[in-house]
């Protein structure tokens, strides 16, 4: 899944150069980023749940289908691992490897790893991250909670950045403070009310985001329960009809944002080519258009394209991922 393609296409993240003026460590005020030689500053990596590419269709998910792949690069060929476990292509998506009990969606308290990933890097090069967790009941949460009835289930298997050691601390206790770098950037999209992202709109509108931001929905808006409805799939949808206009309209985006919009695992079993998932790039400067190949890519070559659009070190998996098409001008 993982094979390099030599020539057919280049990274797409080679063009997305980021530079940023480090924000202090206790401080969430907004700064500037200086421009850089692509003219692209901040990332949004948005993640649905549980379903393949064929699912998504204009009956079932019609913005995404009529009103974002027209207007995106629109990957065909993109594969998620090929396990039953959401953690694992969270923590492959920001780290480039997983290992078993992640593959089972353990909590942090029974499984964490010391390991580099693209937060730590991020921040060690002066540039700042956000994950923004729906439905988290507060900064650094370990801990699920919520109901499909109230729709603020908050499931932290899917919060890579809290299985971090370097940045949690490597201590999962209710009586521990985590490290300042989860307490920081590892932040609440809203309160626990009903399908809230009021913390995450606000920062929008602002420009106070990361470099990168992670957005996670809760376990309805991202498609995984169906919380009342026929179609879960529709719920994501709506999260992202609701949200990108939100973050195509934010300071921080500009006219030199991107956005990319992916799901964390292919479809429940059985179902045909489950494991071939959706994957969107939307900003000002994407070649829009439908791109495919003979080689897969996963979630190691969106890894691999934000670390090269940053200048990190690819880690693990991403060294080797088949890149990304070439779509930013």
């Amino acid at each position: 899944m993982n094979r390099t393609v030599r020539i057919l296409f280049a990274s797409l993240a080679i063009a997305i150069a980021v530079a940023a003026v480090p924000l202090a460590e206790t401080s969430l005020a907004a700064q500037p980023s200086p421009p850089t030689s692509a003219g692209l500053q901040h990332i949004f990596l948005i993640v649905g749940e549980n379903t393949a590419r064929s699912q998504v269709t204009s009956k079932t998910t019609p913005y995404l289908i009529d009103t974002l792949k027209p207007a995106s690069a629109w990957i065909t060929n993109d594969y998620s691992f090929p396990v039953d476990g959401s953690l694992a292509n969270y923590i492959g998506l920001t780290s480039g490897q997983y290992i078993p009990c992640e593959a089972h969606n353990l909590l942090p308290d029974k499984c964490h790893q010391g390991v580099p990933n693209v937060f730590q890097q991020l921040s060690a090069t002066g540039r700042s991250w956000r994950v923004w967790a729906e439905s988290a009941t507060g900064p650094c949460d370990f801990i699920d909670s919520g109901m499909d009835w109230t729709k603020n289930v908050y499931s932290a298997h899917h919060n890579p950045a809290i299985y971090y050691d370097g940045i949690v601390g490597g201590v999962y206790d209710k009586g521990v403070r985590p490290k300042a770098a989860c307490l920081q950037n590892d932040l609440p999209a809203g309160t626990t009310g009903p399908n809230d992202t009021s913390a995450l709109d606000a920062a929008l509108a602002s420009g106070n985001v990361g470099n990168l931001n992670v957005i996670v929905p809760n376990d309805c808006e991202n498609g995984h329960d169906p919380c009342g409805t026929h179609n879960a799939f529709g719920q994501f949808d709506a999260f992202l009809q609701r949200e990108i206009p939100k973050i195509e309209a934010s300071p921080a985006f500009g006219s030199n944002g991107v956005i990319i919009v992916t799901y964390d695992e292919g479809a429940d079993k059985p179902f045909p080519n489950r494991f071939n998932i959706p994957l969107a790039i939307i900003g000002p400067k994407v070649k829009t258009g439908v791109y495919g190949g003979t080689n897969p890519v996963s979630h190691y070559s969106v890894l691999r394209a934000i670390e090269n659009g940053f200048g990190l070190a690819r880690l693990g998996g991403a060294a080797t991922a088949t890149p990304l098409p070439h779509v930013l001008g």
